[in-house]
Formats: structure tokens, sequence, C-alpha cells
């Protein structure tokens, strides 16, 4: 997590930060200052009106500069950092390599090394150029599209599309991209066939989709455009800076307010794809079970009456703005997803009621689940959160997740649990100073963690209290999901000896430091927008990292497995099973990237489940980050569609369902710790 001057942000919605940010970060408040920014006006070169002016040619140098004076690592733009900027702006603007050629990429190869000299002289012609030769691109694949939509299309070919665009290059002439624009005009009116059979009106709506594109990309301003340019530099110092421009900006700090409406679903962009980074714990979508991490959704019906809308390259606020709506509507999507255990691409269809989510639901709860006699008590921790105004209030009882679980502990305590599972297996992170005192309260004293800063100082960041809240058996469950605080609470466990780290092979692997700094306002406006920037590293009490590697498990499961008697238990478990074949499908498939552009014989509406009844499914975006990150770099740009409950039984992710009837990990993890017990001899004190 972090804390801005003037801007305290809680953190209550840890998964709403997971999309926005990848995963939680935090920053030191000695960090938490502004730079000055230069105010700047005018036309840009193709003679549109200026802009507000909070990026205009002569701020960009300051922005790059305010960039370089904070990261970690960067302290000049050198040719490295110029030609990695280079190619993440073509990467921004085309990310499905489909209206640029080859031959405009070799054409602007002269630039690659020059980006530093052209900002320092005020000359952002480049950037300009680079966009007026996108506009035309664009423009002449409306009129290919016009041109292929004219014919009705032959869904009975078995044809494949490529959906891994790592694997696509720039088409080399206008035949080639043209090609690659057939196949996927045909896959966008595969999935509205779904819905619409008349083929005219199929052909009118895609070209009246890819015209309103055009027209928005044509009306944007050079801010906008600037904004994207800088967003390129940003992430070629690392996936996790970014530039936030003033509405985006403001949409950050609305992810924050009290309650959202939405989906309960964490969006991220990648290669042109609007895809389900993750399910935000209490959120309808999350409650319904049928949306996945992911999922690429590549139609939206907004229940405007305008039908399906095909979002393959749409920008991600734009998908946002579709999904939003008001509570009680409903919203349909269409998605792509790989099947788990037959590794093929499917296309599915699902319809989720809008409702209202409220950030209680994000808290951490306990329950006790009783294995070979023992009782077993479980905390669900879904982010490092805190409410920082509540915690200046001079109040203890304010919202935070050290309070929070303050309070569980105390109630396991009460009900006398043999032993306590941590399960931090969706927590992607949080505030700094709530994850010292969390993790304080399970060892006595000491370092948790260990922060490199840039000047190369170490800072040592110890348990800020004495003694601890439980002493008692420990285990810590972990995901690929696991990051940056999580990681850091995980490798001190793991350090001290105070617990067991169960669950995947190892967490996430983030190990490094953000911090976001607002940018003052210029020519009136309250702000220019903020940036956000790595600042550091952090290293365990060991002195290891994380980064990468992340923290590994003590016992994996269901992977590897290092105790005998979890070993056979899983082997001879039927629950397991349909993993074990999963991953052994997927591993020997994993290349398989292509989705067929055959009709299916089944239409997908036949299959798809549209009861709503009894269920509050949600989905009114809480707010549209598109621009925060950038799609082609990192994890790509992202956007929280948040949510409300819902009344279904199948499978959940509800916080308050802290043991699920279907969660076999978990309760593997339990049987683990009560070996664990019943092998130390009943042993109570795990601190010592």
């Amino acid at each position: 997590m972090f804390k801005r001057k003037g801007l305290a942000l809680g953190l209550s919605l840890g998964a709403v930060m997971a999309a926005s940010l990848g995963f939680q970060v935090f920053v030191y408040p000695k960090l938490r200052s502004h730079f000055q920014a230069n105010a700047g006006a005018g036309r840009d070169r193709s003679g549109r009106p200026s802009a507000s002016g909070f990026l205009s040619c002569s701020t960009m140098q300051a922005r790059v500069r305010d960039f370089l004076k904070s990261h970690y690592m960067y302290r000049r733009f050198d040719e490295e950092l110029s030609k990695r900027t280079y190619q993440r702006y073509f990467q921004i603007l085309d990310p499905g390599k489909n209206f640029f050629l080859a031959e405009d990429i070799a054409a602007f190869a002269a630039f690659e090394t020059k980006i530093p000299d052209f900002l320092q002289k005020t000359d952002c012609n480049f950037i300009a150029d680079i966009f007026a030769l996108y506009l035309k691109r664009m423009d002449e694949s409306v009129r290919t599209i016009g041109e292929i939509l004219k014919t009705p299309m032959d869904f009975t070919i078995d044809e494949k599309l490529e959906t891994d665009r790592k694997k696509v290059t720039w088409a080399k002439d206008d035949a080639e991209r043209k090609e690659r624009w057939r196949k996927l005009l045909k896959f966008t009116a595969l999935n509205m066939r779904e819905t619409e059979k008349d083929w005219n009106v199929i052909s009118n709506r895609v070209n009246k989709r890819y015209a309103l594109f055009k027209k928005s990309m044509q009306e944007k301003s050079s801010d906008e455009v600037n904004s994207l340019f800088l967003n390129a530099f940003a992430t070629s110092l690392d996936p996790h800076s970014q530039y936030m421009a003033p509405q985006d900006q403001d949409e950050f700090r609305v992810a924050f307010s009290l309650q959202l409406v939405g989906i309960g679903a964490s969006l991220t962009q990648q290669d042109g794809y609007t895809t389900v980074e993750s399910l935000i714990p209490g959120g309808a979508a999350s409650r319904d079970g049928r949306l996945q991490k992911a999922d690429k959704i590549i139609a939206v019906d907004a229940g405007d009456g305008n039908g399906f809308v095909d979002v393959i390259d749409m920008d991600l606020n734009k998908v946002v703005q579709l999904i939003r709506g008001q509570k009680g509507t409903l919203v349909k999507l269409q998605l792509l997803r790989k099947d788990a255990l037959t590794n093929e691409t499917k296309r599915e269809l699902i319809e989720l009621e809008r409702d209202i989510v409220h950030l209680a639901d994000s808290e951490a709860h306990s329950d006790v689940m009783t294995i070979q006699g023992k009782k077993i008590g479980v905390i669900n921790l879904p982010s490092f959160y805190i409410d920082y105004q509540g915690s200046k209030s001079g109040k203890t009882d304010f919202l935070s997740s050290s309070n929070h679980i303050d309070r569980e502990i105390k109630k396991l305590n009460n009900q006398n649990v043999d032993g306590i599972i941590l399960d931090l297996r969706r927590n992607g992170g949080g505030d700094l100073d709530e994850c010292l005192r969390l993790t304080g309260f399970f060892i006595d004293k000491g370092t948790v963690v260990q922060v490199q800063n840039r000047d190369g100082s170490v800072e040592s960041k110890d348990d800020p209290e004495e003694g601890v809240r439980y002493k008692g058996p420990l285990a810590v469950l972990i995901s690929k999901q696991s990051a940056s605080a999580s990681e850091i609470l995980s490798g001190a466990v793991q350090d001290y000896g105070r617990g067991l780290i169960l669950g995947n092979s190892r967490t996430y692997g983030k190990a490094t430091v953000q911090s976001v700094i607002d940018l003052p306002g210029s020519g009136g406006r309250e702000s220019d927008g903020a940036f956000k920037v790595t600042i550091s590293k952090f290293f365990r009490p060991s002195g290891r990292s994380n980064q990468v590697e992340g923290v590994p498990s003590d016992i994996q499961i269901p992977d590897v497995f290092e105790e005998q008697r979890s070993e056979a238990r899983v082997k001879s478990s039927k629950e397991f099973k349909p993993i074990f074949a999963a991953i052994e499908k997927a591993s020997k498939e994993k290349d398989n990237t292509e989705v067929s552009l055959k009709a299916p014989e089944k239409p997908l509406a036949e299959t798809a489940d549209h009861s709503t009844s009894g269920q509050k499914i949600a989905a009114n975006n809480s707010v549209g980050m598109a621009q925060t990150t950038v799609a082609g770099a990192g994890k790509g740009k992202t956007s929280p569609v948040a949510a409300g409950k819902s009344g279904s039984k199948g499978k959940s992710d509800d916080p308050n369902m802290v043991i699920r009837p279907d969660d076999e990990q978990l309760r593997e993890a339990g049987s683990i710790l009560v070996d664990s017990i019943e092998l130390l001899g009943g042993k109570q004190d795990w601190t010592k």
C-alpha cells in the first residue's frame, strides 16, 4: 500500500489494488513529497486545439526527471531506456499488431536511441509523427474492415486464430495485414452470432464500432498522446512504474470510497485482450463462481439494447464503461477460456446482475475446522489494509488488518484451537506498517524486513511491539498470487522457523517498493496527475530476496510433497486426481494458444446458465484505471470492476466463508499442521 500527501487511501479493497497495481505497494512518509510541474499549452502539429496542458511537450522532460529522481535503479535516460521506450510506445498503440506494418517500425528505427535528445530540445514531433502514422494505418484498416465485411463469412471452415500476440510479428505488407483482419473479424462475428444471425446486422455493428474507435483515437488530445508515451517510458523502467493523468488519478481515488458497484472482478488488458486478473473477495463474480481468473472478455452486452460489443483491442476504460450500469440490471459477458483439463480454448457466455459491494466484505475473517480430532483455526486475510484517517483520529478500533487479525486471534483462542492457518492465497500485499505489526503478532522481536534504498543504504524494519499475540502452532497458506507484504510476512515466519509455509511452490516474487506522488496542478487545475515509481528493494531477515523466486513453500500442495503423510494422503485422494490430470495436460500442451474459427455445433447460449434467481451479482465499475498501467508492459493496463453480494451456493471466494467445502488445499494444509503438532509431541509454544 502507499500513502500520499493530501490523500489517505484505505486498503480494504485489496483485490482492487491488486488490479490497479498488480499487487499492493507501500512507501515511507519521508518520500511523500511533491515535484513542481511546468505548465504548458499550445497546439499539436495537426493543428488541433490545445489540451488542458497537464502534459505538454514542455512538461515531458520534467515528468521524466520526476521518475529518475526517485527510481531505485535508473538515474539517467540512456540509450537502452530510449530503445525500450520506443518499442513500448508502439506496443501501447498497437498491442495486437493489427495496424502498423513492419516497414513502419523500420522507418522510425533511427529514433530508437534519440528520444532523450529530442526531449532535451523540447521536441515531441517524433511522438506526434508516430501517432499520425498510427491514425493513417487505422484509417486504412477501417476501410479494409468495410471491404471484408461486405461478404458473409463461412463458419464451417475449421481455421485457427492465434491468440498469443507475442507469437505474432508485424505484417510485412497490406495483404498480410488484410488476412489478419479477416480472421480477427471472423472471430468477432462468430461471437456475435450467438445472439444475432443476420449478417447485415453483424457487419453494420462491427463497422460502426471500428468507426467509433477510429473517431475516439482521432479525438485524442496532445496531452493524452503524450500520456501514452510517458507511460511507455515509465514501464521501460520497470513493470510497476506508471504515470496517471488527472482523470485517471480521480478514478483512482474513487476506488477507495466506502462502497462500489460492479461484477467483482479485477481486469487487466494484455496484448489487446481484457483479462480477468482476479476475483475480488466478497464480490458477485466470486460468489457466482462462473467467472474465472485468466478469462478473456471478448464481448460485452451492456443491456442497453445494442447487443454485444466486441471489446478486443478496446481501451480498458471503455470496456469498464460498458460493464458499468445501474444496480439490478444485467450485463452479459462473452469469454475466451482455456480449459484446464483439455487445454482447448473455448468460448463461454455468462450473465451477471449489477449490484453493490461493501468494502467490509474484504476484512479478515476466521473459522474453525476439525481434523483428526484437532481444532484448527483458519484466518483469511485478503490484504494488509488500513483506514489512514481513522488511524490519525486517536481511536484504537479503526479499520485495519492488524486490528481485525487481533480480533480473530482472540476469538480463536477463546475457542481453544490447537493451531492456526493464516490464509494469504489471495493477498496481494498492502501497507508496510500493517505488515510489520501483524508479523509481530507471531514473532517476539527482531527484524521483519530489510529495505535497500536508492543510495544503497539498508534500513532494518523491526517488529514494533514486544511479545506475541499467538504462540501456538502456525501455518501460512500461500499461492502465486501472494505478493509484496504477504511475502514479507511469509519470509519472516520462515526465516525465524516460526511456522510452516504451505501451498503453491512459491509466492509471486515481488520485492520492490513503489511510491505514488501527486503532481501539483497548473493552469488552475487541482492536480496535474500523479506518478507511481519503484523506489527501493526489500530483503528478508535472512538477507535473501523474494524477487522473481518468491518465498518457497516448506511443503507444496499438491505438486511435490516432502512429508510422507501428506504425500500418501494426497496421492490416494480422489479430490486431487483431477488437479494432477490438469497439471499434466497443461504441461504437455502449454504452447497451444490458437482458437477455432469454426462455429460450434451447439450455441453457447444453450449451455450458459442465465439463472440469477436469488442472486445479487454485481457490476458497476468502481473506477476506470485503464491508463494507470500500460498494455504490453508487465501486468498490462488494469482496472477493477467492483461488485456486491450474491446468494449463490456454488464455489465461492466470499471472505465470510473462510472454509469452503470444496477447498481441498486448505484441508490438506490443516492435515499437515495436525501432523506437525503430533510429530512435535503437542508442543504449544512454537516461538521457541
